[in-house]
């Protein structure tokens, strides 16, 4: 029974009855985000960073390599929201959740990492510099949930 009705609730999300929603992008744009957009690298060509828009401007594909750790994750509207979730998988296995936030009037990704070491949980800081520049700074997260110590900052070129 469980199968069935979420076979008709992913059924009629497909059909054209429903309501689109308004793109993740037309949220970039209104918050001044949208510049992120585009592949990056840092440490001397060491990290590469890429946002990608995906599903008709719906969606964020997120890759990341650092060395011998990969990621790809997603990032999505919470429909009837303006809160944009993420989600990760890296090469060692590990799986990232998290959300967007302001930080410092600053985008950033609230994040927790699951590995076979237990949790990490940062703060992700992506701060314009100029048109080809990005400084993502990343805080540990206090007991609290709020940034914390700053843990490392890395600035990216865009490619």
């Amino acid at each position: 029974m469980k199968f069935k009705t979420l076979l008709t609730a992913v059924l009629l999300s497909l059909s054209p009855l429903s309501a689109p929603a308004s793109p993740l992008s037309d949220l970039a744009e209104q918050h001044g985000v949208a510049w992120m957009m585009g592949s990056w690298t840092g440490a001397e060509g060491k990290i590469k960073l890429t946002y990608e828009w995906r599903v008709d401007k719906n969606a964020i594909a997120v890759k990341f390599e650092a060395g011998e750790r990969t990621a790809e994750g997603i990032m999505a509207l919470k429909p009837g929201t303006e809160e944009v979730h993420y989600m990760a998988v890296d090469s060692k296995g590990s799986v990232t959740r998290g959300e967007w936030i302001e930080h410092n009037g600053n985008p950033a990704i609230k994040s927790t990492r699951i590995s076979s070491e237990g949790e990490t949980k940062t703060i992700l800081e992506h701060i314009k510099v100029d048109a080809s520049t990005l400084k993502v700074k990343i805080y540990k997260q206090d007991d609290s949930g709020k940034a914390g110590d700053l843990a490392m900052e890395v600035e990216f070129k865009k490619q």
